[in-house]
């Protein structure tokens, strides 16, 4: 996992204009829970990561090592 995995998210999200509550929905989280995990309050791990990379459809090993 990068160690700057959320930041790249958070910047993702931003650069396509992409509403965190739209990714939170498609992968069947709150949006609370979303948040917390792309600000840190929340561990972003693999599976975070890897569920992220399927609701956006994206290669997952923009946020792992």
């Amino acid at each position: 996992m990068k160690e700057n995995a959320s930041e790249i998210l958070y910047l993702y999200l931003r650069d396509h204009g992409i509403k965190q509550n739209y990714v939170a929905r498609k992968m069947e989280i709150s949006s609370a829970n979303f948040s917390s995990r792309l600000h840190g309050r929340l561990k972003f791990n693999a599976d975070f990561a890897l569920a992220v990379a399927k609701a956006l459809d994206i290669d997952p090993t923009i946020f792992l090592n």
